[in-house]
């Protein structure tokens, strides 16, 4: 009997030890990447609590309010493309762009028209996916609407926006992938 207790006891400690672990290791790795340059893949998980800032005059329409953004995955400038899932909550309605280096293979004409796109400071040039779907999300905390949800994207580029220029704050898990695109 004294065998058994001590062997449950024993269990008993090395689980609280190994929760008070996770809990520490959980509280320390806010992003974690992860980088071996033999490989074509790069991994990135990230929590984190942003406050937005006023986007640069380059890219915000002249005469208009500066937009408010949060770049949740920094812009590539290494053809590798951000593939995975985010899931945010924002203090106010926002959009969520993905952006995607813009270079086409041939002159765009005025028949085919070009996509929605913006030249940024560095003078790359993207094209904006601009998600909707999340502005106003239909759920109350203390009567204001905010923007909540759940996201898998593809580009060069994860942003939180607002194109009001009204600052926002947001708390967002992404984990994602960059991979070199098929050539």
């Amino acid at each position: 009997m004294d065998k058994a207790r001590y062997v449950l006891q024993s269990i008993s400690i090395i689980f609280t030890m190994l929760v008070a672990i996770g809990s520490q290791s959980q509280l320390n790795a806010s992003a974690i990447t992860v980088s071996d340059p033999t490989l074509t893949e790069e991994r990135y998980v990230g929590q984190k609590t942003e406050m937005s800032d006023p986007a640069s005059a380059t890219v915000t329409p002249h005469g208009k309010l500066p937009h408010q953004i949060v770049f949740a995955l920094p812009l590539r400038n290494d053809s590798k493309i951000w593939t995975g899932t985010v899931t945010f909550t924002a203090s106010k309605p926002i959009e969520i762009e993905v952006l995607h280096l813009y270079k086409p293979h041939s002159t765009i004409d005025a028949e085919h028209g070009e996509p929605y796109h913006a030249t940024l400071p560095n003078n790359m040039t993207v094209a904006i996916s601009t998600m909707t779907m999340f502005t106003d999300t239909p759920v109350k905390v203390t009567d204001t609407p905010i923007s909540t949800g759940t996201l898998q994207f593809t580009g060069s580029a994860l942003v939180f926006h607002k194109t009001s220029g009204e600052p926002f704050t947001v708390s967002y898990t992404v984990d994602a992938i960059a991979r070199s695109p098929n050539q």
